[in-house]
């Protein structure tokens, strides 16, 4: 198991090693990245409207030639509210954003982008490439409670398979879209890892345990997907199917469904040889900050940021980056 490693000071000049937070940051907000259906009609298989979907880039500045790994990160918000600038709430417990993760790792050299998604009220297009069935056994406990704050009745089976696809489309679309911008980002294509709180991090489990989308690594802060898709996945690694890393965070005190789900997860990914290591974090329910101490293996292991950090730099063979 890797030891993580604190942000430090780095010497001037120095090639970033994408642990130090040396780097200052510029955002680029709203930048496009696909084009996606809503207001979905399930019987005829059409959409009404479309809707532009939109990131935010967060880059150091200057940089010169050196090769970046990217980090692309999904919002919480039980798939109904949220967005890639914050996703607080009222009467919710303090939780770190997507976007306050973003901009401290491109202090750190990371090219990171928080990205938009289609939500649950919008109807979105479930699209073409379904990997889960009308009634896909999703515990929707969460989703309700955040239904009933706004005022709707609960969801059924059918409306959560289609978010469900629908929104992983969308963290599958952001990765093309970054891909396609490698150059431009000075982004290594090898070295791309994509994560999310809570829905977003569901968002990033289904993208690359069932879309099977190209990365390198996985950050799921209080995610999950369903049984069949887990199963699914483990069963194509011990075929040979290619994995990325996976480091899935849970509190101690998280939503019950996501108790069972980590054991499992932590069970499935073993038996099936995937590098991978489930972080918790003591006395925190589902919602934590970057700074909430960390243990691994039972082990205090630093906090949440610093836990993320260690395992990219080691995952995405970081140094090596470094050393351009």
């Amino acid at each position: 198991m890797m030891s993580p490693m604190s942000p430090r000071t780095s010497a001037p000049g120095r090639a970033p090693a994408f642990l130090d937070k040396v780097c200052e940051v510029e955002v680029q907000t709203d930048v496009r990245y696909a084009r996606a259906g809503i207001d979905h009609d399930r019987e005829s298989g059409t959409s009404r409207r479309h809707r532009d979907l939109k990131l935010d880039v967060y880059r150091p500045r200057g940089g010169g030639d050196t090769l970046r790994p990217a980090l692309i990160l999904a919002f919480g918000g039980a798939f109904h509210r949220g967005s890639k600038s914050g996703e607080v709430f009222d009467g919710q417990a303090v939780s770190t954003t997507v976007a306050e993760y973003c901009r401290e790792f491109a202090r750190r050299g990371y090219v990171c982008l928080s990205i938009d998604y289609r939500l649950m009220p919008e109807a979105p297009d479930p699209g073409v490439t379904r990997f889960l069935p009308d009634d896909p056994a999703y515990n929707t406990d969460r989703i309700d409670q955040v239904r009933a704050i706004l005022g709707l009745p609960p969801c059924t089976p059918r409306m959560i398979a289609d978010t469900l696809e629908a929104a992983t489309d969308d963290m599958c679309s952001a990765v093309a879209f970054v891909r396609s911008r490698c150059q431009q980002w000075g982004v290594d294509l090898s070295r791309i890892a994509i994560g999310g709180f809570s829905s977003g991090a569901a968002l990033a489990l289904n993208a690359a345990l069932a879309e099977h989308v190209a990365v390198a690594a996985v950050v799921a802060l209080s995610g999950r997907v369903t049984q069949p898709v887990l199963e699914a996945f483990a069963q194509g690694c011990r075929a040979g199917q290619p994995a990325p890393a996976l480091l899935a965070f849970y509190g101690e005190n998280d939503l019950p469904e996501l108790r069972p789900f980590r054991i499992a997860l932590a069970e499935q990914l073993a038996a099936a040889g995937v590098d991978h290591q489930i972080a918790i974090v003591p006395g925190a329910t589902h919602f934590y900050t970057r700074t909430a101490a960390v243990q691994l293996a039972g082990e205090a292991a630093g906090d949440v940021e610093t836990v993320i950090a260690g395992f990219l730099h080691d995952r995405l063979r970081l140094a090596q980056l470094g050393r351009r």
